[in-house]
């Protein structure tokens, strides 16, 4: 979006309305920021990010670091390594939700 502000974040609710999404609005970056910090940005605000949990994982005071992510920031603090888009960003996904699909059959 052009702008972070209340009214572009709203403009997708018409689009994504399935009663499972929760839509809200983070005017002070506070769940940004420490996404941010659990992968290693202190000091940042995380965006156009993709996290990867395993079964169970407990966010408590603090999001816990994920199994798997992956990023579209061009940004020079982002980790380079983590950044996917286009068909890698796909594969990405994919790969990341069937390693997590097969470490939790396993147990």
């Amino acid at each position: 979006m052009a702008e972070d502000t209340f009214d572009s974040a709203i403009q997708p609710i018409k689009f994504l309305s399935d009663n499972r999404i929760h839509h809200f609005y983070d005017n002070d970056r506070m769940a940004g920021k420490s996404i941010a910090e659990s992968v290693g940005w202190t000091g940042n605000i995380a965006w156009d990010i993709y996290l990867f949990y395993e079964p169970l994982t407990e966010w408590r005071d603090k999001p816990p670091e994920p199994k798997y992510w992956m990023h579209q920031l061009p940004d020079e603090w982002a980790t380079k390594g983590k950044f996917r888009t286009g068909v890698d960003l796909a594969n990405e996904l994919f790969v990341s939700m069937q390693k997590l699909n097969g470490s939790s059959s396993s147990r």
